[in-house]
């Protein structure tokens, strides 16, 4: 169980539906769907039942919601002394250190700067925002020279602790010239003649969008690509593709298509925030706090 699940289920008390849920959330309906089931699957007992014009809280439902708002009520109490304590917390001339590890992509320095403005406005200190190839950051983070490491879907270390903070939808680039590229939805078999690129320093890292679909049944011959010069060489002469956060300002190239997949092959990733385990500054026990409570104003923020 997890915070964001009590958010989804409290969520879908008070709208009386998933989709109500899910535009309250601005996540996808299948989001919503995937956590209640989770937290169902968990205490072992429906809590809704879901009908064509809404979900029904069942009685399990209706005794839960009085702990699960309380528990979401202490939560933001927390969340409320952190902001208290700050500005004594921050001494002049601090900078919270985050990295993303993703690829480079053609706007980077733009969405960055943005992030670094928005997350120095909400924790009230100066951020500094770059990206990574994930191995680069783990030496960071352990001898504290990075505050936080941000990775696109499961990273698992015993020096470090990883929580996951939301999901990101997934998306599929491809050039112009791709048979694929005026399709608007495309499934894991419409993909499978086509070669995908393994980004190195990146799949090999931890559970990504691409190993998370290999994982789940994806076809498609597996080429590793180390440079950008590479990845633009497979994608526009090779008819090759590849996998992505499903927003469009994450392509590497702004001529690059970008398809979604069918709903029953949507997958979203998980997004986790990853520190040292013996090593937690206060700033980011606030950034995690922040990241849980308010994922899906980061996300209006990219423009999803």
């Amino acid at each position: 169980m997890n915070i964001q699940q009590l958010r989804y289920f409290c969520s879908v008390m008070n709208a009386g539906s998933f989709s109500g849920a899910a535009r309250e959330a601005n996540v996808t309906v299948q989001a919503v769907s995937k956590a209640i089931g989770e937290l169902e699957a968990e205490l072992g007992e429906p809590l809704f039942v879901r009908r064509s014009k809404g979900a029904v809280p069942t009685a399990f439902g209706l005794e839960l919601s009085r702990y699960a708002q309380q528990a979401l009520e202490a939560f933001d109490k927390v969340g409320d002394m952190f902001e208290a304590r700050r500005t004594d917390a921050v001494k002049a001339g601090d900078t919270f250190r985050v990295l993303l590890a993703v690829p480079y992509f053609s706007n980077h320095r733009i969405v960055c700067a943005g992030l670094e403005r928005f997350l120095s406005k909400q924790l009230g200190t100066k951020v500094s925002f770059g990206l990574c190839m994930g191995y680069e950051a783990v030496p960071q983070l352990l001898s504290g020279d990075l505050d936080a490491l941000i990775t696109i879907g499961e990273y698992s270390n015993p020096l470090c602790d990883s929580v996951r903070v939301g999901t990101l939808p997934v998306g599929v680039f491809l050039s112009s010239k791709h048979p694929l590229r005026k399709k608007k939805l495309v499934t894991m078999s419409d993909l499978a003649p086509y070669p995908v690129c393994h980004a190195e320093g990146l799949d090999d890292f931890n559970e990504t969008i691409l190993n998370l679909y290999l994982r789940c049944g994806l076809a498609s011959k597996v080429v590793p690509i180390r440079t950008q010069d590479e990845v633009k060489h497979f994608v526009m002469e090779e008819h090759g593709y590849t996998m992505g956060v499903g927003i469009p300002a994450f392509s590497i190239s702004p001529s690059w298509s970008m398809l979604r997949f069918v709903p029953e092959d949507d997958i979203p990733v998980s997004v986790c925030a990853v520190s040292a385990k013996d090593h937690k500054s206060e700033q980011y026990l606030a950034f995690e706090h922040f990241m849980l409570k308010s994922f899906p104003r980061v996300l209006s923020l990219l423009g999803t």
